[in-house]
């Protein structure tokens, strides 16, 4: 169950990221009818939530995985 939900929320999770940083892109350096404008920049700040109500997501599902390898928290018992 968990793996199928990352296969969701991963690609997602990238989606997100990408849209985030287009829309900052367009908002700051596209075409002068999109500088500034004030869709660029609500499109950026929803997608920028959005991006990091997701990632909590993925770190809760990756939780395991990070405790092991990046925090080197082991289960007692075990070597």
């Amino acid at each position: 169950m968990k793996n199928n939900f990352l296969k969701f929320i991963n690609p997602v999770l990238a989606l997100l990221f990408l849209l985030t940083m287009v829309a900052m892109a367009l908002y700051r350096f596209g075409p002068e009818s999109l500088q500034g404008s004030e869709s660029m920049g609500q499109l950026h700040a929803w997608a920028g939530t959005l991006f990091f109500l997701v990632a909590l997501l993925h770190i809760y599902f990756n939780w395991g995985w990070i405790k092991l390898n990046i925090l080197g928290i082991r289960k007692k018992g075990k070597n």
